[in-house]
């Protein structure tokens, strides 16, 4: 296409054509957060969950508008932000990064050896499976071929959209049905009064606005939609596509760009737990990870049909898969380039430190799944307790760094609010959790 046919494009199709680091973040964190600890949150708690959903991603929406924001207007990576910030802030960031690398990798790939295992390899040990789908994500990263997964994965991600969209929309007539199909006259208010109690399903565990619920929502938020390590990732991806470019993308590209791919991650999130809770609460919630992934194809196959257990067992699969290669793709990106900052003679280096940083992450991973016997719930909880509680640590450092802009480059006042109110949001939940654990 010639420069002229480009120019007379409308303005929102050539925004939607450049579109790259926001849809990336949306492929990082349709994963673990929307397909396990979404559909938990509606199992366990019902709609009273859709408010943590709602209030995590404004909450942490500044700190990852940040990310694009000063990539975009500086040409640098957070990185070097945090590291112009000194050692002090520097190597705790660092240190935080390897052990959620380390639980990254083993939950994502965990999660999607699970679906791998339901659907085509029952009998093979789930932990055996996990990091072969490590294994597998490093190959294809190391030999260049991510690439054409990723486009197929897109595919199956969007198919994925589609069919949550259709079995939500199919849930909620399936279960007003009753109150719609009564016979003869019914009054409007008697009416009413029907659908709000055909939709008020009961939470298995009760309400989530107890004390008793507060490690749950830790852990719930501290994925959603993704840990704020992704706010690096966008940095990185950013500049890695203005270097592919060949010029600098603009802020307000940027921010269109994220904004896009946060609204999807947000709407994705909304409608996995809206489909937990019209689903799961009937079925109890399963233990074994064969049985969960079992009940999370289930959902959809109750109200699509049978016929489409492979179909929605592939497009899930491909979504945790997309998960598991960013994952595997950005964290020893992030490292490396961490590294770079501490010795920068490193970055002559002939050894292939990005993958020996890969391989390293694996291995630390495949101990973590052996050690991990308890069960899927406990590690997920786990991992993303941990990402919620240092949470507050990468705001405060997102915060600092996006000072050092120019007047005219800064976020607009409301949004330096918000993060105001959202880093006290993230320190006060935190400090919250660790008070209960102290004083059970």
């Amino acid at each position: 296409m010639n420069i002229e046919d480009n120019w007379q494009r409308p303005s929102w199709v050539r925004s939607l054509s450049q579109l790259g680091p926001g849809l990336l973040m949306a492929g990082a964190a349709v994963g673990v957060s929307h397909l396990v600890q979404s559909t938990r949150a509606g199992a366990l708690y019902g709609w009273g969950a859709l408010v943590f959903v709602l209030l995590a991603n404004l909450m942490k929406y500044p700190f990852y508008e940040y990310g694009h924001r000063y990539a975009a207007v500086s040409g640098q990576t957070l990185i070097q932000a945090y590291r112009q910030q000194g050692k002090r802030f520097f190597m705790p960031f660092l240190a935080i990064s390897l052990v959620s690398a380390v639980g990254s990798f083993a939950v994502d790939a965990f999660v999607a050896a699970m679906l791998v295992q339901y659907l085509w390899l029952p009998q093979v040990p789930v932990t055996a499976l996990a990091v072969g789908v490590l294994l597998l994500c490093w190959a294809l990263i190391a030999v260049g071929r991510y690439r054409l997964f990723e486009q197929i994965t897109k595919v199956c991600v969007i198919l994925l959209t589609v069919a949550t969209v259709g079995a939500v929309v199919m849930a909620v007539l399936r279960t007003v049905g009753t109150a719609v199909m009564i016979e003869g006259a019914v009054e409007t208010t008697q009416l009413v009064t029907e659908l709000a109690t055909e939709l008020a399903i009961e939470p298995v565990r009760g309400s989530i606005f107890t004390w008793s619920a507060v490690p749950f929502v830790i852990a719930f938020m501290g994925w959603m939609p993704g840990g704020l390590e992704l706010s690096v990732w966008q940095s990185l991806w950013v500049q890695a596509a203005s270097q592919e470019k060949g010029e600098a993308i603009s802020l307000a590209e940027a921010r269109f760009d994220f904004n896009v791919g946060y609204g999807l991650t947000v709407m994705l999130a909304c409608l996995f737990l809206i489909l937990g809770t019209l689903t799961l609460p009937d079925q109890g919630l399963a233990n074994e990870p064969a049985a969960f992934a079992g009940q999370l194809v289930g959902m959809y196959t109750s109200y699509i049909g049978a016929w489409a257990e492979p179909v929605i067992g592939i497009c899930a699969i491909a979504a945790i898969f997309s998960t598991t290669f960013t994952v595997v793709d950005a964290f020893p990106r992030t490292l490396e380039a961490g590294l770079h900052e501490l010795f920068p003679s490193t970055q002559n280096s002939l050894l292939p430190i990005r993958q020996l940083i890969a391989l390293t992450l694996i291995g630390l991973a495949a101990i973590l799944l052996s050690a991990f016997t308890a069960g899927f719930e406990p590690l997920i909880d786990t991992i993303t307790i941990i990402a919620f509680t240092c949470a507050p640590l990468y705001a405060w450092l997102n915060m600092r760094s996006i000072r050092t802009l120019n007047e005219a480059d800064q976020p607009p006042l409301w949004l330096s609010r918000l993060a105001i109110v959202g880093f006290a949001y993230l320190l006060g939940f935190s400090l919250l959790f660790v008070v209960l654990q102290i004083y059970g």
